[in-house]
């Protein structure tokens, strides 16, 4: 009788001793249970990189994988203003998710904005980097959602800039040999600027880059100067 009751206080002590210990268990196995789960997330304002094959292109035709691969996209020029203000942002993402959900693959946007409101570049060779982060944060989201883009870094109308925007400057500087809009295309001053404003293209959003690391940023572009 006495040996029992011996093992029975010896019992108790032990769990008495380790009452702390049960508690700091449950935390730990909730902590795991909750990391194996949720723990591939990032906090962060833009969504993990989604890997896309790169683009090729053979003769006239372009092959993803190795087939043919067939433009079925639209057009949404207005991507890139949009992504400059976070209260609009949300109308990018909803656009690029429904061209996702009715199968289409490619979308042609702007990514040019020339002396406006929300001017990518404000006058040649100066940029609103508020506005190269809007582009990037465009080409990020499509990603996501498996949409290439078809870029447009300059347009035939005036809206936006475009070719007028450029034969503007040159002539208001005393260096265009022509105020018409086709000068454009001949125009050495404007070919120079027309350069200078392709190449400094920077990288805003992490993995998303125009020009320091041209094959993993043209994996989902199609890049038209229209």
């Amino acid at each position: 009788m006495k040996k029992d009751l011996r093992s029975h206080w010896s019992l108790r002590k032990t769990m008495a001793g380790n009452g702390m210990l049960y508690p700091i268990l449950g935390f730990a196995s909730c902590m795991a249970f909750i990391y194996m789960s949720f723990g591939d997330l990032k906090l962060s304002r833009f969504p993990r990189e989604r890997g896309l094959s790169f683009v090729e292109r053979n003769g006239t035709h372009f092959f993803l994988d190795g087939k043919p691969l067939y433009v079925n996209g639209w057009n949404s020029y207005w991507l890139m203003s949009h992504s400059v203000e976070e209260n609009t942002r949300p109308k990018v993402s909803a656009m690029l998710q429904a061209g996702a959900r009715m199968g289409l693959t490619v979308c042609r946007t702007w990514a040019f904005n020339d002396g406006g409101y929300n001017a990518l570049q404000i006058s040649p060779g100066q940029f609103d980097e508020r506005v190269f982060k809007a582009l990037d944060y465009v080409i990020a989201e499509t990603r996501q959602h498996g949409v290439r883009l078809l870029l447009s870094f300059v347009n035939n109308l005036q809206p936006y800039g475009g070719k007028t925007q450029y034969v503007d400057w040159v002539w208001k500087e005393g260096i265009g040999l022509s105020s018409s809009n086709d000068s454009f295309f001949y125009d050495p001053s404007i070919r120079k600027y027309f350069k200078n404003y392709v190449l400094p293209c920077k990288q805003q959003v992490p993995g998303v880059s125009l020009v320091d690391d041209k094959q993993k940023s043209y994996n989902n572009l199609i890049v038209k100067e229209n």
